[in-house]
């Protein structure tokens, strides 16, 4: 093999792994966005006679996880066309560029998700502490 072919396929290695490592990254952040959702919902199913589905505050998580998980999926297409695309056409060095933008954006959405989410689980939990509070002063009432 000359030096030539061998440099050829360092990089296209490379890239696959560098690809593949993102793709990962991307679904595992997938993952925890299903999984936040998923700790609301459990958040609002301690609180009693509480419909999950109309709560404003599951409504507006399971929007932001649709989106995120939507936006995963988008850029999982990005960079397997990016890479192909690179490939074909272009060095396969730009592959390192579409990537790491893709891991930016992807923890961007997620940042922006697991905020959404812990300020809805520290809100219900606070609504909790609240009506528990007042259940104990009626109580002491009696």
């Amino acid at each position: 093999m000359r030096q030539g072919e061998s440099t050829v396929a360092l990089h296209f290695a490379n890239s696959i792994i560098e690809t593949v490592a993102t793709l990962l990254i991307i679904v595992i952040q997938m993952f925890g966005t299903r999984m936040g959702y998923v700790k609301v919902r459990q958040a609002v199913q301690r609180l009693e006679h509480f419909d999950q589905n109309e709560d404003a505050h599951v409504r507006s998580i399971k929007i932001w996880m649709w989106l995120s998980v939507a936006g995963g999926f988008f850029q999982i297409v990005v960079c397997i066309v990016c890479f192909f695309v690179f490939d074909i056409y272009v060095h396969l060095g730009w592959t390192v560029l579409t990537n790491q933008l893709c891991i930016v954006i992807s923890e961007m959405i997620f940042g922006l998700y697991s905020a959404r989410a812990i300020a809805a689980v520290s809100r219900i939990n606070t609504d909790q502490h609240k009506v528990s509070v007042k259940q104990l002063t009626l109580l002491r009432k009696k």
